[in-house]
């Protein structure tokens, strides 16, 4: 059996997660729509608990040399870095594709990551 990596959600993609799912049941009246994205969020983040280093680190930089991976869920990219010495995986953002991620991602603090 593969070592499993605790998950941690950092409040920022907390906060991330809440404001959209509270935005498509709200603003966009898709309160199903919402539900079923806060699952696939969900389950595409638990995933990250085996095998995390699937997926690539980010080319931009800071974040690159930060190791800063990506994971794509329906329409939104999961940030989260990769601490194999405590075999963590910290959520740090979760942003819309279609919105400027260097932009989004600028607005993260850096010592959290």
């Amino acid at each position: 059996m593969a070592d499993c990596y605790k998950l941690i959600i950092l409040p920022e993609a907390q906060q991330d997660i809440r404001n959209t799912v509270l935005h498509i049941a709200r603003e966009l009246a898709a309160p199903q729509a919402a539900l079923n994205l806060q699952e696939e969020l969900q389950k595409g983040i638990n995933s990250l608990s085996e095998m995390p280093k699937r997926f690539k680190t980010v080319d931009e930089q800071p974040w690159k040399d930060a190791g800063v991976r990506r994971l794509i869920v329906k329409n939104y990219y999961v940030y989260y870095i990769v601490d194999d010495e405590s075999m963590t995986v910290r959520i740090i953002a979760v942003i819309y594709t279609r919105m400027n991620q260097e932009n989004q991602m600028s607005d993260k603090k850096m010592e959290s990551i």
